[in-house]
């Protein structure tokens, strides 16, 4: 008997055990009692706060309730132009929801006003992504300015022997050979 064939393991237990075949399926059960509430981390400001991220703490108050924890990273954005930072929960009362931020290592915009702020986690870093084609080479640069002119060059005048014959032949460049 094969294990892998359904019809023939349905037959078996059909003949010797007066089974049910394995191909029956039972009608459905009830539906089942609702699950416990997962973990709640979003939430916004209960009131307009004026916040410096670059000081070393952030406090203001959120939701009550929440599953916040010391360590727990957040992402904060203002409600109004999305400015943002990213901090660390130090302190969070989940009965009267008070919190404050530390640690905070990236901030964008400007925080001059009072406002709304909604907090929750932030999202995970995805993967980098490949390297794109390289670009054009760019256009050829300007000519650069001409150098100074070098010192003149000597001569060697040729003696041919006989009077009024004399040969000048250069540019020639001192070998140190000739005083």
């Amino acid at each position: 008997m094969s294990r892998y064939d359904p019809a023939l393991l349905s037959s078996f237990l059909q003949i010797y055990s007066n089974a049910t075949p394995v191909a029956t399926i039972g009608a459905t059960g009830p539906t089942g009692p609702q699950g416990a509430p997962g973990d709640e981390y979003s939430s916004s400001t209960n009131t307009t706060y004026t916040v410096n991220p670059s000081s070393d703490n952030v406090s203001f108050t959120v939701g009550t309730g929440l599953s916040y924890i010391y360590g727990t990273p957040v992402y904060v954005i203002n409600s109004t132009n999305n400015a943002y930072f990213i901090g660390t929960v130090v302190y969070y009362n989940k009965n009267t929801g008070a919190m404050v931020i530390q640690n905070i290592t990236t901030y964008t915009g400007t925080f001059t006003s009072p406002d709304i702020y909604t907090i929750n986690l932030p999202g995970f870093v995805g993967f980098t992504g490949p390297t794109g084609p390289t670009g054009p080479t760019g256009p050829t640069g300007p000519t650069g300015l001409t150098g100074a002119v070098g010192p003149t060059g000597g001569a060697i005048v040729f003696d041919g022997g006989a009077p009024n014959t004399s040969y000048l032949i250069g540019p020639v460049f001192d070998c140190g050979a000739v005083n």
